[in-house]
Order: structure tokens, then sequence, then C-alpha cells
């Protein structure tokens, strides 16, 4: 036995040395032993580092290679989850409320998604600044985003008797225009023919 260790052990059961005698029983409090090998250590630690670098990939993987049309965040589906709650919605709500929900909706999604002003404009604010300076819009969606605020203010402000049958109308003619500027914008690999 090493003769730090063995002091060390008399120091820890407080047994005094005699002449340099062992006292009986010290060897059972400590045992002397090989030092472990690090190698295993080593290969453990490689595996781990190599399940982490695999984790960071394939997250890296998944992120690069998703559809930005349909991340949770994108404009697109925000608009098409408030359309559909507003569809939910349609038996409780007026024909102005519902005209007006949908009308907003779109106009949300088109001032996000086109960083155009159309969201804090009126339809003829929006009629006449398309007359006069054109838009951000894609241009096929211009004409039916006329077509759909015209209707929308009919709707919202015209009082009629039948404000009801342009309801569903209107809520088709939104999420078409949200499809068609999602399509106009796409990139083109991933353009539906």
């Amino acid at each position: 036995m090493h003769p730090i260790l063995f002091h060390l052990a008399q120091a820890a059961i407080g047994t005094p040395v005699a002449n340099g005698e062992v006292p009986e029983g010290i060897y059972d409090i400590i045992v002397p032993e090989a030092e472990r090998p690090l190698w295993p250590l080593f290969v453990y630690l490689a595996i781990a580092l190599l399940l982490i670098a695999g984790l960071v990939w394939l997250v890296l993987f998944l992120l690069q290679n998703r559809d930005p049309r349909l991340a949770p965040g994108s404009p697109a589906v925000r608009a098409q989850r408030e359309l559909e709650a507003i569809e939910r919605q349609s038996d409780e709500l007026s024909s102005n409320a519902f005209a007006l929900a949908v009308s907003e909706t779109l106009k949300n999604y088109l001032a996000e998604r086109h960083r155009d002003r159309v969201r804090y404009e009126t339809a003829e604010e929006f009629l006449a600044r398309l007359s006069r300076e054109g838009t951000s819009l894609p241009p096929a969606a211009q004409e039916e985003l006329q077509e759909f605020l015209t209707s929308a203010e009919e709707v919202k402000f015209g009082h009629r008797s039948d404000a009801a049958a342009f309801c569903q109308p209107l809520l088709k003619s939104a999420r078409q225009l949200v499809g068609l500027c999602e399509t106009v914008n796409a990139p083109e690999g991933s353009k539906k023919g």
C-alpha cells in the first residue's frame, strides 16, 4: 500500500500509527485498484456528438425544405384560418358584419403579404389609387379585388334586402384571391400546373 494512502486512511478512521505498523482492517477501508481506462468515455462522447450533429442536421433540413406558403405563421395560412372561422360563425353574424369580417381578413392578408396599403383604404380610395398609380398586387388579382371590394361595400353599407345571398360568394371570392396571390407569387418550381 502506498504510504500516502495509508496515512490518509489512518486519518480518516482516527487510528494512530505505531512504528509504521498497519492496523488490522485498514485494507478493508481502502483497496488499491487500477485507474479506469478513458477510451470508453471517448467512445460515448463521440456517439453523443454524432447523435447531436444528426439531430441538428435533421432540423435544419426540415426547416430549409418546408413550403413557406404553408408555414403556420404565413399570411396565407392565417387568412384561410380566419376565413374558415368566419364561415363557422356565418349563422351568428349579420350580413354586413359577415361582409366586414371577410373584407377585413382579405385586406389584412394583402397588406401583410404584398405590403399594400389597401388595409387602410376604402374601396373608393383603393380604386382611385389603382387607376392613378397602380399597386404592388399581382395584375391578375387586381381585377378580382376590384369586384370583391365593390360587392363587399354593397353588402356592408348598401342595406340590401338580399344581402345574405351575397355573403357566401364574398367568402368564396376572398379565398380565391388568397389562392391566386399565392399562386402568382410562388417560386417557379412550386407552381402547380
